[in-house]
């Protein structure tokens, strides 16, 4: 599966982790733009999700996981230059590689049925 594909599956692909903390489809693509462009106005239009939401993720992810994923780059919460931490970097890496196999199972088993 591209990482840069922008179109959500039909259904919930939510995947922990770290203890308590979980990222989804929408979220795994935000990380991706945000790496891609360091511009949350830019990743929230790729994303295709407003930028006040796109910021709300950002900071809920920030706080859900063991340590920031987005570097806000003048430490302010309200700027628009940012940036993934190699935490982030990682937690993206890792979402996308754990993504596609059940993504694929999912896809699979619909064709079962079809």
């Amino acid at each position: 599966m591209k990482k840069d594909c922008t179109v959500p599956p039909d259904c919930c692909v939510i995947i922990e982790m770290e203890p308590a903390a979980s990222l989804g489809y929408r979220r795994g693509v935000l990380l991706n733009e945000i790496e891609a462009l360091e511009s949350l106005t830019k990743a929230a239009k790729t994303s295709k999700m407003p930028l006040d939401h796109a910021r709300e993720l950002a900071l809920q992810m920030n706080q859900e996981f063991s340590s920031p994923l987005v570097n806000f780059a003048d430490n302010s919460s309200d700027c628009d230059h940012v940036f993934l931490s190699r935490k982030g970097k990682e937690v993206a890496t890792a979402y996308w590689r754990q993504f596609e196999p059940v993504w694929l199972d999912i896809l699979e088993e619909r064709s079962k049925h079809y």
